[in-house]
């Protein structure tokens, strides 16, 4: 299989603020739960920014630059769970709309009953009860198995993720047990790729093993590498996150590869501009070509990579913004080369 060279549809059927704060405007909301609980209508409302949010014409442009395949994250309610909205038939539109563009899907579980991580992105900020009952794991495993059933037979899905950025705090022992039923949950009904995330531990010394010994056939290991988060990294300065890209991180693809194949679901180009040191260098749009090649360049040393996130409705956010990038020259488009040349690590 060809390198997956390509982007996140974000915000799209899991809610961010930031990527449409308009969503937002005037509600005491934070979140999806949020949304739908304060808002007046969310079936109207939602409806209308699934139908309209993403369009073919995004997906042509994102085909246009060179990707290949996209990241569609989907929530855990995407079939209907009170308070939510049903999002299924839509995302079935999504999917459709993304073949017909040219792109394969990976459709990512981004959210869990109880949240598995307390951010935005997983429908509940502050709120991380995922784990504290094995209910919610099960009934976890059981939307996967819907979810595969709906798109097994769908040739523009190639595979599935299991569950995004589980957090740090949820024990190794969850994570590998509640990784290996899903798999084999999937796999009882396809051959389909299936991916596993890194849990935000992609250093931990037990993953070579897991990966590599667990009687697993097409899967791949998901890192999110961003250079925005964290106590140390938005007060380094420029120097250090070149040397974390191209050595730390460069490294670090490299060795997990030896134990499956390795995808960086997840990078931007957000910086902390406004607490990083400055000196007598310092240029922002000379950093961000830097930077932002510097990261295509490394990552594609993994088999994939996508960029999160597709579009962004606040200018402010262009460095979240793929295709913005690209139309002002910061992010070059993905190349042929890259995309033709076989990579089975």
């Amino acid at each position: 299989m060809h390198k997956l060279r390509g982007v996140n549809l974000g915000g799209w059927f899991v809610l961010e603020p930031w990527i449409k704060p308009s969503m937002f405007a005037g509600l005491d909301a934070q979140d999806e739960t949020g949304f739908v609980t304060v808002h007046p209508d969310p079936v109207s409302a939602l409806e209308r920014h699934w139908k309209t949010f993403i369009t073919k014409d995004d997906l042509l442009a994102a085909r246009k630059s060179g990707v290949n395949t996209v990241r569609l994250p989907v929530p855990w309610w995407m079939y209907g769970e009170p308070p939510y909205v049903a999002s299924a038939p839509f995302v079935k539109d999504a999917v459709r709309m993304c073949g017909e563009a040219g792109l394969d899907v990976i459709i990512d579980l981004h959210t869990a009953p109880g949240c598995q991580n307390g951010f935005d992105n997983g429908g509940i900020k502050g709120v991380i009860n995922w784990h504290k009952d094995p209910e919610n794991i099960t009934k976890t495993i059981e939307i996967l198995e819907r979810i595969t059933l709906d798109y097994k037979d769908d040739p523009a899905v190639i595979g599935f993720e299991v569950l995004n950025e589980p957090h740090m705090s949820v024990d190794d022992a969850i994570i590998k047990d509640f990784y290996t039923r899903s798999y084999e949950r999937i796999r009882s009904h396809t051959g389909k790729l299936v991916i596993f995330g890194d849990a935000f531990r992609a250093s931990a010394p037990f993953w070579p093993s897991f990966l590599s010994s667990g009687g697993f056939e097409n899967i791949a290991f998901d890192i999110h590498p961003y250079h925005c988060f964290g106590d140390h990294l938005p007060r380094a300065p420029f120097s250090t996150h070149i040397d974390l890209a191209l050595n730390r991180r460069l490294k670090q693809i490299k060795e997990l590869a030896q134990s499956a194949r390795v995808i960086v679901g997840e990078w931007s180009l957000c910086l902390k501009y406004e607490t990083m040191p400055k000196d007598d260098t310092f240029d922002s749009g000379l950093y961000d070509r830097i930077l932002g090649n510097l990261q295509r360049y490394v990552y594609d040393h993994a088999w994939g990579q996508f960029f999160w996130t597709l579009k962004t409705e606040d200018p402010k956010n262009l460095h979240w913004d793929y295709l913005r990038l690209v139309d002002s020259g910061v992010l070059a488009p993905f190349s042929d080369e890259a995309l033709n040349f076989k990579k089975n690590t």
